[in-house]
């Protein structure tokens, strides 16, 4: 079985293609969003509308870019634009997004461990860590916030964050160096306990 790139998916067009590329991108695009906007409901209007807006841009794609960090901007922009047009600041991510069998609002929640479960309390201590982590993350200062989603979550190098989010490579590094100061100590309490963020951290399947 063959795997078409982003690329010749996006290029194709059509509704099989491009239902193929959202399948891509569904989970790990509704959670950038989801850090960013820091509300369920937003975040599944701002993926509709991302998409909406790279189906409009298609003949104006240029061949040699890549699509991921194409569409990563988009989303930005979206996130950016409805931050601003509901003029509210991002809160926390409650700790039942991301913990979901889908990552979406209305997903298949994961059933709570059974107190008879040995590992039980270590589970829970694991989500509340990732909540403090989300939770650090959500007040963070926009720009940098932008930046640690898109390195730590989406795992992207930093030449696609400096694209996405239009900035030079030397700002992106500083900004996540700032960010880093901010979130040590929660940091350090993630990576002592050795919790894992569930694929969190991980980009597309592309």
């Amino acid at each position: 079985m063959t795997h078409p790139s982003d690329e010749n998916l996006f290029r194709d067009g059509t509704e099989a293609a491009m239902t193929r590329l959202v399948g891509r991108y569904e989970r790990p695009l509704y959670r950038f969003l989801l850090h960013l906007l820091g509300d369920a409901h937003l975040a599944e209007d701002g993926f509709q509308e991302t998409f909406l807006r790279l189906h409009r841009a298609r003949e104006r794609f240029d061949g040699a870019q890549r699509l991921k960090p194409y569409l990563y901007r988009i989303a930005l922009n979206v996130a950016r634009d409805m931050r601003r047009r509901h003029a509210a600041q991002p809160r926390a991510v409650p700790l039942t997004n991301g913990e979901r069998g889908d990552d979406r609002p209305n997903g298949p929640s994961v059933p709570a461990p059974s107190s008879g479960d040995p590992g039980a309390p270590q589970q829970h201590a694991d989500r509340e860590l990732r909540g403090q982590v989300r939770a650090a993350v959500a007040a963070l200062p926009e720009a940098e916030r932008e930046v640690v989603v898109l390195r730590l979550f989406e795992g992207l190098s930093f030449a696609q964050i400096a694209e996405v989010a239009g900035v030079p490579v030397p700002t992106a590094k500083s900004r996540m160096l700032y960010a880093l100061r901010r979130l040590r100590p929660v940091m350090e309490r993630y990576l002592s306990s050795g919790a894992d963020l569930s694929g969190e951290a991980k980009g597309s399947h592309a």
